[in-house]
């Protein structure tokens, strides 16, 4: 193959990190939903030793109140990983706006934080993709 066959006119690694990274992300997310859904309403508080009760708070209510924290949190990661998969696969099929792009992901992979960041390493891998994608130049023809 000649040069010119083998290059492409996008940024393949860039959007196949990214790809990845929002594997990880929604995998976290329904991670979190299930965990908010499945274990932290029926958590029994007075069950657990040497609890002790600030005045005013209901211990009933805890666990509703962090199943809703830990739904959102799974929610926003999740959401925030079907933005960064749509965009890295718009990213692999068009090479108009590929700056676009690489900016989504870059952002949607940084506010992947507020959930669980895809495990950390999903978060790194789309901010790596977002970074690489920015950089990237397309060959001269």
């Amino acid at each position: 193959m000649t040069r010119q066959q083998t290059e492409c006119d996008h940024p393949t690694n860039a959007a196949i990190l990214a790809l990845v990274g929002s594997v990880l992300m929604m995998v976290g997310g329904i991670l979190f939903l299930a965990v908010s859904a499945l274990i932290l309403p029926h958590l029994d508080i007075m069950s657990f030793p040497s609890v002790h009760t600030p005045p005013g708070l209901i211990l009933g209510s805890i666990p509703a109140i962090a199943s809703g924290v830990v739904g959102t949190m799974g929610l926003f990661e999740l959401a925030s990983g079907i933005i960064v998969l749509a965009s890295a696969v718009i990213l692999l099929t068009r090479s108009d706006d590929v700056r676009t792009w690489g900016v989504l992901i870059l952002v949607f992979s940084v506010l992947s934080f507020l959930g669980m960041g895809g495990f950390v390493v999903g978060a790194v891998l789309g901010i790596v993709s977002g970074i690489l994608t920015l950089c990237w130049k397309p060959s001269p023809q």
